[in-house]
């Protein structure tokens, strides 16, 4: 009779320690597989996200075209499209800069 009460008592202790490390394996796996179903959720949102601004990007592209804002000026708005200028004058840098000199050195 002595001897049957420690040997339940480590029985006792044995069955517990088997529970709390069960109920901790449940809670512990419960917990990653919330987690796991976040990421995916948040994959799945920066996903949507960007097609998002994908599309958008594709909109203000289409507004922004030359095409329709130059179609819509000539309908809605009733502007004409000026004549292209008869010629054009190119000077270089270096010419610019070389006379800007000469006068800042007259004037000093």
């Amino acid at each position: 009779m002595k001897n049957s009460k420690p040997l339940l008592g480590y029985g006792l202790l044995t069955g517990v320690v088997i529970t709390l490390f069960a109920l901790s394996y449940v809670g512990i796996k419960l917990k990653c597989e919330s987690l796991i179903k976040d990421k995916v959720i948040a994959i799945q949102n920066l996903n949507s996200d960007k097609n998002e601004n994908l599309n958008l990007t594709a909109q203000y592209q289409f507004l922004n075209s030359e095409e329709r804002i130059v179609q819509i000026s000539q309908s809605e708005l009733g502007m004409i499209k000026g004549p292209s200028p008869a010629f054009s004058l190119n000077v270089s840098r270096e010419k610019i800069e070389q006379i800007q000199k000469e006068i800042n050195s007259k004037y000093e």
